[in-house]
């Protein structure tokens, strides 16, 4: 047990420097009054120069204080507090629930800027009646500090996509590994199917938080389509059209949304590596000049989408987005689609020398857009590049996404969300960085952005003791985040934080959603201490290479779900979901037989407004707002 320690929430009032775009029946006087807040919890809260929770065990005892507000008009409304948590450890959250709409929240940040003092926003929530509640709940630690409150009427319900990649789910569970819940209990049964345990796993993360996943689709992996230097392979079965498609349907189940992404590769591909699939490279072989190749592959290209996403639509799990390409700032399909010259000095067996062709890039990218709108119209089409955050601090503007993007747009092409990977170890930019980045390159194109990948360590090393893929971080993580559980939290907690606010008050885009990069990549050893779960298998042995995420994953190294996911679960959005009002008017009371109502198939409500589907005979339920007894 640790220490026991006091907890101090205050509300400090401060002058507004607001104008008169917020709302006007807000009463700010109310928020900063003390007297008008009501308590409950552990411990009994007292009041002088603050609001006071004394002697709280530091891991089990909670507070939570909240207050009623009139706004007169129904709707949906933005509410953004600037304030900040005092202690990295602890758990707190600001919530905000109207009349009939369910609860919108959002973590309070522990921030380590020397302004600790940070916007923390909820977006959309819905009111009825213009009657909402605001309340600050959490556990341990040494308190909530808000100085400033703004209120303005918002265009209507809001949801940011946060969720993260499954593509490599259905091999983590084939090769042993278990998901456990935060208290350490199997998610499934030891006996259940794959399929059963991959979708208790998905269920526990939309039970979390998640609202989204990634599916990364590539062309035929195997141990017969290797790296381009013939060292390594991806496992035969993983990663396929056959396992990602299981994957989405498996998703969809679960109650999420998907965006999928078109590796055009049997490999990983990325920025040094983009090599053409090897059945696309034997269909070339027929053709002699560059030319006639590239006007191959883009048929290839459009036949090679249209497949798999009429495949998908069909199965009725349609993505709700589709990524052309991964991390393509060198292009894709090397060496036909480079956005740059590759010298044979720098090449290499997955980047063979070659001529800068962006319009071929605009080729390929607008083949997959037509036949991606051609089947799923309502699909949003993306081009990801690879992170470039810290061009913001280097040159004041996002230099290489700028340079990017222009360069498609010059040649015509299609697509309609930016993809962006971030992570803090790579660009060495904090979040708040990021969101200068991404509201400058929102100003640039007028474009929704989506984080595509995103990661942070739990622990500083993998389980051999070696750095894992993320051994670096951003300066001023290094000394207050860390590489270890609570500084996780802390980082997914501000960035989902962050990308609500981009884009609040400008209609030309924002950030619709963000993506952990690996949360299921765990891992898992053989009874002789052998890794089983690698990034990728030596086709000299099939042995699996090391697990370069294993320390970045939301699993730890036991398969246990990580303190991360209290921020994913921190972050709900409101919802219409009306519970029936209780009627008092003896005259709407009915008594009739069981017969007389299909109770299975009504919607029954118990006089708490709880939804019921087992009933108890004499006792009293309501239908369509009136009451009958069972």
């Amino acid at each position: 047990m640790r220490k026991r320690i006091s907890i101090t929430l205050l509300l400090v009032a401060m002058m507004s420097l607001l104008a008169t775009a917020f709302s006007q029946n807000f009463d700010k006087d109310k928020f900063f009054d003390i007297e008008s807040w009501e308590s409950k919890g552990d411990i009994p809260v007292r009041f002088n120069d603050g609001i006071y929770f004394d002697d709280l065990d530091f891991e089990n005892d909670t507070f939570e204080i909240h207050s009623d507000f009139d706004l007169k008009e129904e709707g949906f409304y933005n509410i953004t507090l600037f304030g900040h948590k005092d202690d990295l450890m602890s758990t707190g959250v600001v919530y905000a629930k109207g009349t009939d709409y369910s609860e919108c929240s959002a973590s309070v940040p522990h921030l380590p800027y020397p302004d600790r003092n940070y916007n923390i926003y909820l977006r959309g929530v819905g009111t009825k009646d213009g009657r909402i509640t605001i309340g600050f709940k959490g556990i341990g630690g040494k308190g909530i500090f808000v100085n400033d409150i703004k209120v303005e009427k918002a265009q209507g319900p809001y949801e940011l996509l946060q969720g993260g990649d499954i593509t490599m789910l259905h091999y983590v569970l084939d090769n042993g590994g278990d998901y456990k819940d935060e208290f350490g209990n199997l998610l499934y049964s030891p006996y259940d199917t794959r399929h059963a345990k991959s979708l208790a796993v998905l269920k526990y993360l939309a039970s979390r938080g998640f609202n989204v996943v990634r599916i990364r689709e590539s062309v035929n992996p195997g141990r017969s389509s290797t790296s381009g230097d013939g060292k390594y392979f991806l496992p035969d079965g993983y990663q396929d059209r056959k396992d990602c498609h299981e994957l989405a349907m498996e998703a969809k189940e679960a109650g999420m949304k998907i965006q999928y992404t078109l590796n055009f590769s049997d490999y990983w591909s990325n920025g040094e590596s983009q090599i053409v699939p090897k059945l696309w490279q034997e269909s070339l072989k027929k053709h002699t000049s560059f030319d006639e190749k590239v006007d191959a592959l883009r048929l290839i290209v459009r036949d090679y989408v249209t497949s798999t996403l009429s495949e998908l639509k069909d199965k009725g799990v349609a993505p709700d987005y589709v990524s052309v390409g991964n991390e393509t700032n060198g292009g894709f399909l090397y060496p036909y689609a480079y956005s740059y010259d590759v010298e044979s000095s720098f090449a290499s067996a997955e980047r063979p020398a070659g001529k800068a062709h962006p319009e071929n890039i605009a080729l390929f990218v607008n083949a997959a857009y037509d036949a991606i709108k051609r089947v799923s119209p309502d699909t949003r089409v993306m081009v990801h590049i690879a992170d470039n955050t810290n061009d913001l601090a280097k040159w004041g503007s996002p230099t290489t996404c700028k340079w990017y993007f222009d360069l498609l747009l010059k040649y015509g092409t299609k697509f309609d969300v930016i993809g962006l990977s971030y992570y803090p170890s790579w660009s060495e930019a904090t979040c708040r960085e990021f969101g200068d980045f991404a509201k400058q390159v929102i100003d640039l194109y007028g474009k929704d952005i989506f984080i595509m990948e995103s990661g942070y360590n739990f622990a500083p090393k993998r389980v051999d003791g070696y750095d894992g893929q993320l051994n670096n971080n951003a300066p001023l993580y290094s000394q207050y985040y860390t590489f270890e559980s609570y500084g996780q939290k802390a980082f997914v907690a501000e960035l989902l934080n962050t990308c609500k606010g981009v884009g609040l008050r400008t209609n030309m885009g924002e950030v619709v959603g963000s993506l952990y990069w690996d949360p299921l990549m765990i891992h898992v050893e053989d009874n002789s201490g052998k890794n089983l779960t690698g990034w990728a298998h030596f086709t000299s042995t099939g042995s699996a290479d090391v697990n370069v995420v294993e320390n970045t994953s939301l699993f730890d190294f036991d398969g246990v779900a990580c303190e991360a996911m209290e921020a994913y679960e921190s972050n709900k959005y409101s919802v219409y979901s009306p519970a029936p009002h209780e009627e008092t008017n003896p005259a709407k009371m009915q008594n009739v037989k069981v017969t007389s109502i299909d109770w299975n198939n009504a919607e029954v409500y118990s006089l708490s407004g709880k939804l019921v589907r087992e009933f108890v005979k004499g006792e009293i339920y309501i239908i369509d707002g009136i009451k009958y007894r069972y």
